[in-house]
């Protein structure tokens, strides 16, 4: 009896030395609450393109995800501060740069409109168009360094894309600026379609995971992050995740919700 507990306790010992099968590390990582289909609180979870890139990609390596969604300055500032390991959809612009620590390629490149009511005749070819305009742009969000380092325009800025829609449609400002498939959506979710239009590409802007420069973890998760990404886009996930919200967002409303 005694040597069969003897060989028991070894076998334990050896189990727990070389990890337990049904062991998985697990990374928490912030998600921003209200920039759907990219990212967003959806009936209690995170949900949206960002997520399933970012899930993908660190399961790849091994390791699941779990998301504290929350507003995307908040989250931003606890990664600065080292409260929180990685934040996303953060874009790399030369106002953040040296703030945090980025992966090597975007999650995804997003292409950033400018956008009139549909009584507007003319266009924005650039951003001297804007001299004497009103932009309205979301709070924390970034635009590029042609938009966000530009002094000489005059912004009004709000805390989400709905209420600087809803501004523009009440020409409370002259433009705003939008993301793709935000923009999209949102004039689809609003019924606001025939009185918004895009009068002009602002930039493509690529969207990455900010890692911490202070957090003690932030650097080992970013090289996770960067290997894992890799295989996604290798073994054609990565690719799969943008047809199937495609699809997802080309179906009627009431199947997508």
């Amino acid at each position: 009896m005694a040597k069969f507990l003897k060989i028991v306790f070894i076998l334990l010992i050896l189990g727990f030395l070389t990890g337990s099968p049904g062991y998985t590390e697990t990374v928490r990582i912030v998600a921003e609450d209200d920039w759907y289909p990219y990212s967003a609180l959806r009936e209690g979870a995170a949900e949206g393109i960002a997520v399933d890139i970012t899930r993908e990609a660190f399961k790849a390596e091994g390791i699941d995800v779990e998301f504290d969604v929350m507003n995307y300055d908040r989250g931003m500032l606890l990664v600065k501060d080292g409260l929180a390991i990685g934040c996303f959809d953060a874009p790399r612009t030369q106002e953040i740069e040296e703030i945090y620590r980025w992966h090597e390629e975007p999650l995804f490149i997003a292409k950033s409109f400018f956008y009139s009511t549909s009584d507007y005749p003319g266009e924005v070819k650039g951003v001297e168009d804007l001299t004497g305009k009103v932009l309205g742009l979301t709070q924390g969000y970034g635009y590029g360094d042609a938009i966000d380092m530009n002094n000489s325009i005059e912004k009004a800025y709000s805390k989400t894309d709905e209420i600087i829609l809803k501004k523009l449609i009440a020409k409370r400002v002259d433009f705003i600026l939008l993301y793709d498939r935000v923009a999209d959506y949102l004039i689809s979710r609003m019924g606001v379609e025939g009185q918004i239009k895009p009068v002009g590409l602002s930039e493509s802007t690529g969207l990455y995971v900010a890692f911490s420069l202070k957090h003690p973890e932030g650097e080992r998760y970013c090289d996770i992050f960067n290997r894992g990404f890799q295989k996604i886009k290798e073994n054609g996930t990565y690719q799969r995740i943008f047809q199937d919200w495609d699809m997802k967002l080309k179906a009627p409303a009431s199947a997508a919700q």
